[in-house]
């Protein structure tokens, strides 16, 4: 049977290559790109009528977003990065030339330089917000033309072939605007295309859409897309991302299958956490109960913890494994906050069952241990918290910012593919390695958290089985592994993507006024779900 990948019977007969021909001369310490014979190495064989019985198999693994800390992160289009309804009519209304900004304080610049991003540089940052204005201008009216022309389903077909590794089958698809509610040139209306363009170089007007548009209607339908919302796909994502997102196919053999269909994200991250939780409570628990070990047993432990949870729902729930992570994703890269409720609900959940599990596993363990100690070794295998008296609040407190940020900023370089992205499955391993460092430099103070769940699952487990509430008077508790974690995670994505990261997802990469409209939008829609305004 034919590969799914390479689509052939016959092996690779390709010479063999030198890794100087295979980088092209661009060495990197992120090493060289996967060869082809690798990835073939790497196929499985499939049995002829397998996919018959199991189609989503042959479902395109990238044919959704997944916000996944196992690969690199998606790229998806966000409300903030494409004008309104309004911005769009008043920029066709007032059509300039495409440097007219620039013009206008006296700069002589190549329009085509300017959309493909090559602004010099200069001292003089006026210069170089009049051609960063003309450069935005000309990107998102090309686009929407495209868009409003019925160009954008070529268009679309192009970027997905070209953003996906698997030339397995495509399924047509039912997301979007429906081909029927494309723009048509009716008869003898068409423009007559004969005549010369006699607009001097570089004069240009941009690109306008054909008179017989209605352009208020056909942006309502692709700026609004209300049908689109029915289909069950995040809202808070612009509605032209679902035109690069295919159906999913699904097996659902049993009742259970479409249970597990509909919340298999939210289980997978359970899953993974209290994998990686369990494990976690239970060395600590193995070093402080038998009096030995090293310190950096734990750290070794809860590095490769959750490197087995990432490898366990990474391809499916992406193991944030931290709400941190998650609220992060969302603001910087788009993760949809309508799943958030149910990440966050699995996170601390299954926190709280590692808590019970770990301590039911050494429970026998612990009572003896309790005869002869106090019980301050058993909380502190459970939960963080200054572990000296001369550490002071402040210094708890950015023990906790400083490594969060630090996790942050190395998940979002992991995830972004325009840095150096690991190979395939390395991801996992790397991060855990960072958590095995992470907490050698930090779990000394506090015991290093880096995340609220972690924490206050396992105090509910405590308070639970009987140990006293004083875990919740002490505002650690709050100020640590809470604000602490949660503004450096936020400090963290920031730092990376003001020095790094150039995707326009993310609100640093994309005018301030912008981002404060996509938020005034949903907390309009908030309002309304809430009835709080008419």
């Amino acid at each position: 049977m034919a590969s799914r990948r390479s689509g052939s019977l016959v092996p690779s007969l390709a010479p063999r290559t030198t890794l100087a021909q295979r980088t092209q001369g661009k060495f990197t310490l992120a090493g060289p790109d996967e060869t082809p014979q690798l990835r073939l190495a790497q196929e499985p064989f499939v049995q002829p009528g397998y996919a018959d019985l199991n189609p989503s198999y042959e479902q395109p693994s990238n044919a959704r977003p997944v916000w996944s800390l196992a690969k690199p992160l998606p790229r998806v289009v966000r409300p903030g990065m494409v004008p309104t309804k309004e911005e769009l009519l008043q920029n066709l209304a007032n059509a300039q030339r495409p440097t007219e900004n620039s013009q206008k304080i006296g700069l002589d610049v190549n329009a085509n330089d300017l959309e493909q991003g090559r602004i010099d540089k200069t001292t003089d940052p006026r210069k170089m917000a009049a051609q960063v204005e003309d450069a935005r201008l000309q990107r998102e009216n090309n686009f929407m033309n495209k868009i409003l022309t019925g160009d954008g389903t070529s268009m679309r077909q192009t970027s997905r072939m070209s953003r996906t590794s698997s030339t397995r089958g495509r399924r047509p698809s039912g997301w979007g605007v429906p081909q029927d509610q494309l723009s048509t040139v009716q008869e003898g209306d068409s423009q007559d295309n004969d005549e010369p363009d006699e607009r001097p170089a570089g004069d240009e007007h941009m690109d306008t859409i054909p008179e017989n548009v209605d352009l208020g209607e056909r942006l309502d339908e692709l700026l609004d897309a209300p049908e689109l919302e029915k289909a069950g796909y995040p809202e808070d994502l612009h509605p032209l991302v679902q035109e690069l997102v295919e159906d999913e196919v699904h097996n659902n053999h049993t009742t259970w299958s479409v249970i597990r269909t509909h919340h298999r994200e939210a289980l997978a991250e359970a899953l993974g956490v209290f994998v990686q939780l369990t494990m976690g409570f239970c060395v600590d628990l193995s070093v402080t109960i038998n009096n030995q070990g090293n310190p950096n047993t734990t750290d070794w432990a809860w590095g490769l913890a959750t490197m087995m949870a990432i490898y366990i729902s990474g391809g499916v729930s992406g193991a944030h494994l931290n709400p941190v992570v998650t609220m992060v994703l969302w603001f910087f890269r788009g993760f949809p906050k309508s799943k958030m409720p149910e990440y966050f609900a699995a996170q601390f959940l299954a926190a709280f069952c590692a808590g019970l599990a770990a301590y039911g596993i050494y429970y026998q363990a612990i009572d003896h241990y309790l005869i002869t100690n106090a019980d301050t070794g058993v909380i502190n295998s459970f939960v963080t918290n200054a572990r000296e008296t001369w550490v002071g609040p402040g210094t708890a407190f950015f023990n906790e910012f400083m490594g969060t940020a630090f996790l942050i900023v190395t998940v979002l370089a992991l995830g972004d593919d325009q840095n150096a992205p690991p190979g395939a499955g390395m991801n996992s391993l790397i991060i855990g390695l960072v958590i095995t460092c992470l907490s050698m430099c930090f779990a000394y103070q506090t015991g290093a958290a880096f995340n609220p769940s972690r924490d206050f699952g396992p105090r509910l487990a405590l308070l639970a089985v009987g140990f006293p509430s004083t875990m919740f008077t002490d505002p650690y508790w709050f100020y640590g592994p809470w604000a602490g974690a949660l503004s450096g995670g936020f400090m963290g994505a920031f730092l990376y993507d003001f020095f790094i990261f150039t995707g326009g997802e993310s609100p640093v990469n994309y005018p301030l006024e912008r981002t404060q409209r996509a938020f005034a939008k949903s907390g309009m829609k908030w309002k309304r779900r809430l009835h709080l305004s008419p």
